[in-house]
């Protein structure tokens, strides 16, 4: 009913968790080379005193930031999470809180007037509950304090499980039935309250509303079991794997000189053989260096190995999304998960990449051949691609100096003000908003309305961090002027219940702010970027990305954006709460800027980075890493498939056969990757999203934004066709009048078909792909 899922965190996409776990490998996006048309480019707007701060301000070390004056807060500047045990407080009172308002709710059907407003107070009990949710996703995941970590662990469980028993209240139900069945009210809806409500509805229905009460009481039960589940996968997802133990003799003729001297020194003085991790310097160095097969086949396998713990967690948690799917009618979790997604099946962009992927892998064999001296085409073997195409890393189309973070910010910031007339801006922090002093706060700003939203940044590893980057949503936006909280209380009369209210209110009515010229008071959005870059320092001086840092950054600031401007009423359908297949496009066509020259000259003040052909490649084998994303894609087809019900369900089976009648490269025996696979739980089903919206993001950035991608008219187009309506709008209406097709509009058959001819289009055009 209420909408929560892990959709507000976007970790880091396919291609990055992939390279990060040795199974896919450094790749380019699927973007086209900038080129400039007849046509006058828009001129870039020249940086500002704001730029030159966002450049100081991450790129000179320092060991707090701008904090003197301000008086001591709490956590995002809310004066009462100063503690653990206040955050517990918090969740508790917000409990209370939500608690009044659904009876508030349920009573609505006695009341004519109070029907008009059930649509509207139940996305406040969605505010009221995610607010809290998703601070404690972020406190878990990033807070350094175990104290903290561990009340957030508490804070999540506890109201994860009471929006689980509101999802399956009759009462709640009947209200959103009766407002959806009366003519006058449902008339009343505007486009955007309809399309809330109708989100509650499905909501409802995939919970199994219309069960009997036992049945109810089992799906409460199943959605806590995977919730625990999905936790326990995602830590044993990042677990290390046993190492591989290679023998000396087996490293003779590395390419890597230095490291192959150093650990054939290191063989020779221990007198016994290596025992090389996954994911380490010497693992890579091997996969990419060793001309031995043996070598690189035992890594291969430690890297790609799981104990039976990992493998009966992942399986138990299939089971329990099928069974659950099987409660409310459905034949699998797939069927309950895409109903209502752009792609009702992602079968629209699955074949057409094997006859690239081909004339790839045979490129591959020749070398083989070649260097082996073989028959003609010896099998490419899944510990072959990173020795006979080692991937080189990303590079920008021209040749830069080396881009800073500060530098990049900057960037960004131009970016923005360039497409949307929004800028990056500084902000004070006072001392106990963050969690770590590394923490940076940045204003959103509109050139029209001002403040629109804050970005936390907190971009440095550090001990007990996540890896990777991701994209956290603390904060949604929502109208709040026509609350009409008041009537909320009736009923709270004792003292201990109003302190505790007062409490909830107080997190719930915070950074609210008046938008000049829209029609009410809104509360502002707040987001959090996690990433591991480097830390600048005295002696080394700032932090340099790398083009795939700085690939990274773009991706996560799409969602960041997504998240500032979208202004909705309602918060269930605010920014990044829209369909999961259509989430990631902001994100990808955002990568797609950095292959414009007229782009990167941003990352310069004074405008003058060169435009001359740099260091700009395709990746040779990106077509076999693309075919092996669509394989991945139909295995999480495959998982949430009625298959996965019996008993003797064997996920590393189906792994295996997949390969054999899918897979271009042969499924290695006695390897079960798919325990690395945590797109499973985020994106259960759909793990095609990524696939299906990069063939969009392409589309988009051709057709709009590759000839003059600084044009504020085109920036403006898609910030009010796309970026504002969040999940308010239908995504295949919002793409059409995007991209003026109209024959889109219903996302039909004949829609899904087109976009799987863009797919083609994109493999086929784009030159030095091959």
């Amino acid at each position: 009913m209420l909408g929560h899922t892990a959709r507000n965190v976007f970790s880091k996409s396919p291609r990055q968790v992939l390279r990060s776990h040795g199974y896919l490998h450094t790749k380019r996006i699927p973007a086209a080379r900038a080129v400039r048309s007849a046509t006058t480019l828009s001129t870039p707007s020249p940086a500002t005193g704001d730029d030159v701060d966002i450049i100081a301000d991450f790129d000179i070390p320092r060991a707090a930031h701008k904090s003197s004056g301000l008086s001591y807060t709490g956590l995002f500047g809310h004066d009462f999470l100063t503690t653990p045990l206040s955050f517990i407080q918090l969740a508790n009172s917000t409990l209370q809180r939500a608690e009044l308002l659904t009876r508030r709710i349920v009573k609505s059907k006695d009341s004519r007037e109070e029907l008009f407003k059930v649509v509207k107070n139940l996305d406040r009990l969605s505010d009221l509950l995610c607010g809290v949710i998703d601070l404690a996703e972020l406190v878990r995941n990033a807070h350094p304090d175990p104290v903290w970590v561990q009340s957030a662990e508490l804070v999540y469980e506890k109201m994860c499980e009471f929006m689980n028993v509101l999802n399956t209240d009759v009462d709640l139900y009947h209200v959103l039935r009766t407002v959806l069945s009366d003519p006058e009210v449902s008339n009343a809806l505007g486009p955007e309250a309809r399309e809330t409500a109708l989100i509650f509805w499905r909501d409802f229905e995939k919970s199994g509303i219309n069960l009997p009460p036992e049945q109810r009481t089992k799906f409460v039960s199943l959605s806590t079991e995977i919730l625990h589940l999905g936790r326990q996968f995602l830590n044993e997802t990042a677990s290390p794997r046993p190492p591989a133990v290679i023998k000396p003799s087996e490293l003779a003729g590395l390419k890597d000189r230095t490291m192959g001297a150093r650990i054939r020194l290191q063989a020779q003085f221990t007198q016994r053989d290596l025992v090389v991790y996954p994911g380490s310097l010497q693992a890579q160095m091997i996969m990419h260096t060793a001309p031995q097969e043996e070598p690189r086949r035992k890594v291969y396998i430690a890297a790609n190995s799981s104990t039976p713990d990992q493998i009966h967690t992942l399986e138990a948690l299939l089971r329990a999304r099928g069974e659950l799917a099987r409660l409310v009618g459905k034949p699998s979790y797939a069927h309950m998960t895409l109903t209502d997604k752009m792609a009702k099946s992602p079968d629209a962009l699955m074949d057409h990449t094997r006859p690239y992927a081909r004339k790839a892998l045979r490129a591959l064999s020749e070398r083989k051949q070649t260097h082996l001296n073989t028959p003609p085409l010896p099998i490419i073997q899944a510990w072959d691609r990173d020795y006979y195409c080692p991937p080189e890393p990303p590079a920008p189309p021209v040749s830069l100096p080396p881009l800073t973070l500060g530098t990049v910010f900057m960037g960004l910031s131009r970016l923005f003000r360039n497409l949307y007339g929004i800028t990056l801006r500084l902000s004070n922090v006072s001392p106990g908003e963050t969690w770590h002093t590394d923490v940076r706060k940045l204003e959103v700003v509109d050139e029209q309305f001002g403040v629109i939203g804050w970005i936390y940044a907190d971009l440095f590893a550090r001990k007990g961090k996540p890896s990777g980057a991701a994209h956290y949503t603390v904060r949604c936006s929502r109208r709040t002027d026509d609350d009409d909280a008041e009537r909320d209380l009736e009923g709270a009369q004792d003292e201990n219940t109003q302190r505790m209210i007062q409490l909830s209110d107080a997190f719930d009515n915070a950074r609210r702010r008046r938008i000049p010229g829209s029609e009410g008071v809104f509360q502002l959005p707040v987001v959090v970027l996690l990433c591991e870059f480097t830390r600048p320092t005295a002696s080394k001086g700032p932090t340099i990305l790398a083009w795939h840092e700085v690939l990274t950054l773009f991706h996560e600031m799409g969602h960041a954006m997504h998240s500032m401007i979208g202004r909705t009423e309602y918060q269930n359908v605010s920014g990044t709460r829209c369909a999961t297949d259509f989430v990631e496009l902001p994100s990808i066509l955002m990568e797609h800027f950095l292959n414009s020259p007229t782009v990167l000259s941003l990352f310069d003040i004074n405008g003058n980075v060169p435009i001359k052909q740099g260091n700009h490649h395709e990746d040779p084998c990106k077509s076999i890493d693309t075919h092996t994303q669509i394989l991945l894609a139909a295995l999480d087809q495959i998982y949430h498939s009625p298959e996965a019900l019996p008993s003797n369900f064997d996920s590393t089976a189906v792994l295996a056969k997949l390969y054999e009648t899918c897979g271009l490269i042969p499924y290695v025996s006695g390897t079960s990757w798919q325990t690395q696979f945590g797109h499973l739980f985020g994106y259960g089903a759909t793990y095609y999203s990524y696939l299906f919206d990069r063939a969009i993001a392409s589309r988009v950035w051709r057709k709009l934004f590759v000839h003059d991608p600084l044009n504020r008219i085109t920036g403006e187009k898609y910030k009010n066709e796309i970026l504002r309506h969040g999940g308010g709008k239908d995504p295949w209406q919002m793409v059409s009048a995007l991209l003026n097709a109209p024959a889109m509009t219903d996302g039909d058959a004949e829609a899904m078909a087109e976009v799987g001819r863009w797919k083609i289009e994109d493999e086929v055009s784009l030159p030095g792909r091959h």
